[in-house]
């Protein structure tokens, strides 16, 4: 085994666990602090491996860096500690901590180099977001937990199927790009695409999402769908498939989306919406599009956490999850209304909002491309 640099995604698990052993000041300074520090591991990365060992014949690689990794990583990074701000006054003692392992299994992807590696981190997701979402203490939290936690299992088995199948067919576990010629690297395809949010099975993102608590949700939006955007940005650029696939996604999230009174299952269903406009430029796979993917994954993740956040906020201080329940807001709680704007600004693609940069890059991209077609569809979109 050779030297091998601290690993963030770790340290913050292993943080995770510490938590639930701090009280008060030192808890709320810790959990702010500790993904701060993890931010700060993630740009001692170097570019290539970092460490390596040798695990039955094969050479695995659980710490590598380069520069798309060091963008998802460093966005998971703000993230944790971005929610871990918001839920300071959660009263869960397993939310948080829960949050911290799910943030730091996301990071463990990101900055993965074999296949392996990420499977082992990607099992370790499902269980801590699995538990953020229990952590609520509803019984619509636990059954929705139960239909998450089976979905994500089947998206592991195909995933660990298909992470075999490439073992055997080529006895290498790095984690590079990969061709849909074999089954097996159909079923890693489909494994990723199950974190995606994907159709058939778009419906678990919404039905799960909104029966987190007020801030669980938040820490939901940020790692699963993006942490699959990363593996498919990584393994399958440029495959046609997923065009077609992202552009069902966004039009069936603004269609669910419109008709739905919900605040928070509305922005659930924005999520699937942005998800598939990353996955057109995925799989247009030009430089542009791989560029306007990773940025729209970066701004998306942000501006749809402060739109959680406001309703979040809204959902705790009324009580009401339903748009016709609540009007006036902006007198009674401004702060959390200009956030709002400001959010629903960014997402709505704004001139010199951030998401005005990031979806212009899928689309121009889309153009250079001469998809026509595609063009006019993301537009609409």
């Amino acid at each position: 085994m050779t030297e091998v640099l601290i690993h963030p995604g770790l340290v913050l698990i292993v943080g995770a666990l510490l938590l639930p052993l701090l009280r008060g000041t030192l808890r709320s300074v810790a959990v702010v602090a500790l993904p701060l520090l993890v931010l700060a591991l993630v740009w001692q990365v170097p570019d290539g491996p970092a460490g390596q060992l040798r695990y039955l014949d094969h050479t695995l690689t659980p710490l590598q860096g380069d520069k798309l990794s060091r963008l998802f990583a460093t966005l998971f990074s703000l993230m944790a500690a971005g929610g871990g701000l918001f839920a300071m006054t959660q009263k869960s003692r397993v939310e948080v901590p829960a949050a911290f392992v799910y943030a730091g299994s996301a990071i463990g992807v990101a900055l993965a180099g074999d296949l392996l590696t990420v499977f082992v981190f990607w099992e370790l997701m499902a269980v801590g977001s699995t538990l953020v979402l229990w952590s609520q203490g509803t019984e619509a939290a636990y059954r929705a937990a139960r239909r998450y936690l089976m979905i994500h299992l089947l998206g592991g088995v195909v995933l660990f199927a298909g992470v075999t199948g490439h073992i055997v067919d080529t006895g290498d576990v790095a984690f590079s790009r990969m061709a849909l010629d074999s089954p097996a690297h159909w079923l890693i395809l489909i494994g990723f695409l199950v974190n995606a949010g994907a159709p058939p099975l778009s419906a678990w993102l919404p039905d799960a999402y909104p029966e987190a608590s007020w801030s669980g949700s938040v820490f939901l939006s940020a790692f699963t769908t993006k942490t699959a955007v990363y593996v498919l940005i990584r393994g399958f650029p440029g495959a046609e498939l997923l065009i077609w696939i992202g552009l069902f996604m966004a039009f069936y999230g603004i269609v669910y989306g419109l008709l739905e009174n919900d605040i928070r299952r509305i922005l659930a269903y924005t999520i699937v919406n942005q998800s598939g406009l990353m996955m057109v430029g995925i799989g247009i796979g030009t430089e542009m599009a791989l560029n306007g993917a990773s940025a729209q994954a970066f701004t998306g993740v942000i501006y749809v956490a402060l739109l959680l956040m406001s309703a979040g906020s809204v959902v705790q201080m009324t009580g009401k999850r339903k748009c016709t329940e609540l009007g006036g807001l902006v007198r009674t709680m401004p702060l959390t209304a200009a956030c709002g704007v400001i959010g629903a600004m960014a997402i709505s693609a704004f001139p010199l909002t951030s998401g005005f940069i990031s979806k212009s890059m899928v689309s121009q991209a889309a153009l250079d491309g001469h998809h026509l077609w595609i063009w006019l569809l993301l537009t609409a979109a």
